[in-house]
């Protein structure tokens, strides 16, 4: 069994898989401990954007043969990124999962997390590059600590993402998510254009609150990230 972990900036996930199967996955905030217990694990990988060697040290303790993602190890992918050392290996190993489930077309990479990430892939399975930009509660974060008056708005709380807002939470709302949905619609259109012949994957813990909002079509794949990781993993054992 291959165990992959994505440690991120704010939580960590991880999935067992036998060959490339996914078997489970375990809830973010499961420690590492409850993932290794009573499990035969003999290969592990991590992608690491944050920081915590508490698991390197356990997967050790355990002997399982451990791999890092790094630009350096042998990819399925060709990186054409300027700067691959800068590269987060979790924009690889979604690229990555991205390109192999369509494997015949250019994708494009959304990962709604902590910041929006767009990754572009072409159908020669070349890494282009993409985009970085702040996440939805990012933006509300930064609109409430950058600001004297305006309160942290929690989006889960409303229904409805009306253009023109009522009151200064629901404006707030509306110039976030509105905003970034005409910034992800926008961006899938000039892809689309420039490249054709266009797949969109999204992903990440927002995918499925903006999937829904966008009239594009967009391929949801929650554990992209970890599919992609054991790819990497069972192309270099």
């Amino acid at each position: 069994m291959n165990l992959a972990i994505d440690i991120g900036n704010t939580q960590i996930k991880s999935g067992l898989f036998d060959k490339e199967e996914l078997k489970e996955v375990f809830a973010p905030g499961t420690s590492i401990e409850e993932v290794l217990a009573n499990k035969k694990i003999k290969y592990a990988i991590i992608s690491k954007t944050g920081v915590n060697d508490e698991v390197e040290y356990w997967l050790k303790e355990k002997k399982i043969k451990t791999v890092v993602l790094s630009h350096q190890l042998k990819l399925p992918l060709e990186i054409l990124y300027k700067t691959p050392e800068t590269l987060g290996a979790d924009r690889i190993a979604g690229s990555v999962a991205a390109s192999a489930l369509f494997a015949d077309k250019n994708v494009l990479k959304i990962d709604f997390g902590t910041c929006i990430t767009y990754d572009f892939v072409n159908n020669r399975h070349q890494y282009l590059g993409g985009a970085i930009s702040p996440g939805m509660i990012m933006r509300f974060k930064a609109l409430h600590n950058y600001t004297a008056k305006l309160p942290l708005v929690d989006p889960m709380q409303y229904l409805n993402y009306e253009l023109t807002g009522s009151d200064t939470a629901t404006s707030m709302l509306s110039g976030v998510v509105n905003g970034m949905k005409e910034e992800v619609g926008g961006i899938i259109k000039e892809y689309n254009q420039r490249f054709g012949n266009l797949q969109v994957v999204g992903t990440g813990g927002d995918a499925g609150f903006f999937v829904t909002l966008l009239k594009n079509e967009i391929f949801a794949r929650p554990y992209l990230v970890l599919e992609g990781l054991n790819r990497i993993l069972n192309f270099n054992i």
